[in-house]
């Protein structure tokens, strides 16, 4: 049988012209989600004006316009009468999967004590209808009766709180005669207040909405739905959905399209975001179009201008369900949304939000909350914020088509500038010789500019090499500098090889043999620390020496020697020759006064010569090191000092219990301990722990040293040091076995 429906035929005339929901909106000025509610039927009797604009967009003539007209004048017709009592729960989807935890979860709250409200909240297309119907079903047998409201929350005329009032009443008590909006209110609230009854109120757009509903303390409950987080809300327990797993996201898709290429099913979960609409928008294109494969969808999504395109299938879209979010937001929060999609990171900072909306501070993160409101952006730990992958494909475009190519360089430049200035600015806190008036006000303390130098790293990074695109040398090499005594409290990430290959490249086309000198020997330490690469480390340490000597640098000739003499203590390689070149080193600092240099050099000595053999010696070595920290004039300046007698007390632990004196070890390790937790430094803290736990396990107290032995193992594993895991599990096992054999 023909439809002969308005939906139908509007939806007709739209797919006759290859027209999407999203392009017929644009060029009439109705929104998307009304011409989706029409072609539905869920919207039988529209305005003339907005089926005369729909109309205009078609191009239609004059008796399919008379048509189109006509069939909504029955619409508003039939609308008048008056409405089934009924609010029935919609149709539970038979291929629901997954969401175990928050299907529970709500399950419980519905079922728990009284007074019963929750809030399911999330972005757009992450299912929450979908999961507050399959919830109401699951414990529809707690209750006498279950209602459901479509709040039409974002909805140029969202349900109002009276008619809200007036749909529970009609279908729970209906009255015999009209009542006002205030007797429909008071009669819902004895309802509420008497009956065991299961209210869900979907698609909720602000509190009014809700309130009246949510606040009664009856023997019933309720359940609402909302993209908003409706903060204004008390007494409501709040569960917030996320994209799905990737598990259960893979199983969905295989109930949808029937495969079981896990391979492939887990491409286009990644490719879409593992949102929910995507995926039921995928496996209703899969199964309406008999040429269509998981290949060919793959193909299709794997291109990113044309994604949020390909997830759009009859009157669902992807594109559609956001944008009926970006549209609730005001002016301000739209901007700032478009320019996130320039963030390179997966989360940002209100700092470098706040570069990209020209805001300050304060302004900012009232935007940026207002974006959270609406389930646009994620409040992450650390006070970040994520934007999810499509969320980010959909700014991306509305930055593209409202702001333009030559803004969006604009943006990127102005943003750079700010990331690549804050980042020199975080560095000069373990600078020693830092100048204090140099630091950003936004980072006060060192421990706020490690966090932020890692949790930006990804958009600093990037706006380091566009730096290095451009050709600006000179920025480059003082981004670079700048990080150098950080890099030692984060050796564990692996970009120093780039950032100082680069840098040392940026020396080099500045023709500066000081830099040269100086950026070769943090390549060398980075290519040792990070690859473990003995030859490439070497030969930037020849290139940076040579370039010292031949400028006359007599500071950065040292630092090249202990480079040099640190990577033959590592590989144990040649150790006479590295005492010989830390000696030499030490020599060249205590001449130049250079006070950082000159710990490091003694320490390297000190190491070398237990390894020759001597521990006694590098115990006495260690402790004039130790000496040396503590006298003022001879102390390293600002946080380098901290790390340089953290690595001490490491120094020393080691040597004692080359000699066995556990005790001075246990001494020695737990004043380590202490000094390198707050430096968040791993591999030391681990080494530290893994000494400490050595000695107590020696003097018999294995619980405490088996304690200590686990630390350090955990991490070891953090920092994916497998050989340095090994060693401790050993050490695990000997202590172990030791403490089993004593209680036996």
């Amino acid at each position: 049988m023909t439809d002969t429906s308005l939906g139908a035929l509007l939806r007709a005339h739209r797919t006759a012209l290859d027209m999407t929901l999203e392009s017929l909106a644009e060029r009439s000025g109705v929104s998307d989600r009304a011409i989706g509610d029409i072609e539905r039927g869920a919207s039988r009797g529209p305005q003339r004006r907005t089926v005369d604009l729909l109309a205009d967009a078609l191009g239609v003539g004059a008796d399919e316009r008379a048509e189109l007209l006509r069939l909504a004048r029955e619409g508003r017709r039939r609308a008048t009468a008056p409405p089934s009592p009924a609010l029935p729960l919609p149709r539970v989807v038979t291929d629901f999967t997954g969401r175990a935890g928050e299907r529970n979860a709500v399950a419980a709250l519905l079922r728990g004590p009284a007074p019963r409200a929750v809030l399911l909240s999330g972005p757009p297309g992450f299912g929450k209808t979908t999961l507050a119907v399959r919830v109401a079903d699951d414990v529809r047998g707690d209750f006498d009766e279950v209602a459901f409201v479509d709040l039409r929350g974002l909805d140029d005329e969202p349900v109002h709180r009276d008619d809200v009032a007036r749909r529970l009443v009609e279908a729970l008590s209906p009255s015999p005669v009209p009542l006002t909006s205030l007797d429909a209110l008071e009669r819902l609230r004895r309802i509420l207040a008497s009956q065991k009854v299961l209210v869900v109120l979907d698609n909720a757009g602000a509190e009014e909405q809700v309130r009246d509903v949510v606040s009664s303390d009856g023997p019933g409950a309720v359940l609402v739905t909302s993209r908003r987080r409706l903060s204004g809300l008390e007494g409501v327990d709040r569960v917030t959905i996320d994209r799905m797993t990737t598990p259960d996201a893979a199983a969905l898709l295989a109930r949808l399209v029937g495969t079981a290429d896990d391979d492939a099913l887990a491409r286009v979960v990644e490719l879409c975001g593992a949102v929910p609409l995507a995926l039921r928008i995928l496996g209703n294109r899969l199964g309406t179009r008999p040429g269509t494969t998981i290949a060919t969808l793959t193909a299709r999504l794997a291109v990113e201008d044309r994604r949020l395109d390909s997830l759009a299938v009859g009157d669902l879209s992807v594109r559609a369900a956001f944008g009926s979010s970006f549209e609730q937001l005001g002016p301000d929060a739209q901007r700032l949304l478009r320019r996130l999609s320039l963030v390179a990171a997966p989360t940002v900072g209100p700092g470098l939000a706040a570069a990209l909306a020209q805001e300050d501070l304060w302004r900012t993160e009232e935007i940026l909350d207002e974006l959270v409101e609406l389930g646009l952006l994620q409040h992450v730990a650390g006070d970040r914020y994520q934007l999810h992958d499509l969320l980010r494909l959909y700014a991306s475009h509305r930055m593209r088509t409202q702001e333009g190519p030559e803004a969006r360089a604009r943006l990127e430049h102005d943003a750079d500038r700010w990331l690549l200035s804050t980042t020199m600015a975080a560095g000069r806190w373990f600078e020693p010789d830092g100048d204090a008036s140099e630091r950003d006000p936004m980072l006060r303390s060192t421990t706020e500019a490690m966090a932020w130098l890692r949790h930006e790293s990804d958009s600093w990074l990037a706006a380091f090499r566009r730096a290095a695109e451009r050709g600006d040398h000179r920025t480059v090499v003082d981004v670079a500098d700048s990080l150098h005594w950080f890099s030692d409290l984060w050796s564990v990430w692996r970009a120093w090889p780039e950032i100082y290959r680069t840098s040392a490249d940026a020396a080099a086309a500045l023709a500066d043999d000081v830099l040269v000198a100086t950026h070769q020997g943090y390549l060398a330490w980075a290519r040792m620390e990070c690859l473990d690469d003995a030859a490439g480390a070497r030969e930037a340490c020849d290139v940076g020496l040579a370039a010292a000597r031949r400028c006359g640098d007599a500071r950065q000739e040292g630092w090249a020697l202990l480079y040099r003499a640190w990577i033959g203590k590592r590989r144990r390689e040649s150790l006479d020759d590295s005492v010989a070149d830390g000696l030499r080193a030490a020599e060249i600092f205590r001449a130049v006064g250079e006070r950082e240099g000159l710990p490091q050099a003694l320490l390297l000595v000190a190491d070398c010569q237990a390894q020759l053999g001597s521990p006694d010696a590098a115990v006495e070595v260690v402790r004039s090191v130790i000496d040396a920290l503590a006298d003022p004039l001879t102390r390293p300046r600002a946080e380098v000092a901290r790390f340089t007698e953290a690595n001490a007390q490491v120094y020393l632990a080691k040597n004692l219990l080359a000699t066995g004196r556990w005790t001075e070890v246990e001494d020695a390790a737990t004043l380590a301990v202490d000094l390198t937790v707050p430096l968040g430094v791993p591999r030391l803290t681990a080494n530290a722990y893994l000494l400490r736990g050595r000695a107590r396990a020696q003097l018999g107290r294995h619980v405490e040293g088996v304690a200590d032995l686990r630390a350090a193992l955990g991490l070891r594993e953090e920092m994916d040091d497998e050989p340095g895991a090994l060693n401790v599990r050993q050490a695990i096992d000997r202590a172990t076995a030791a403490l089993d054999a004593t209680s036996h």
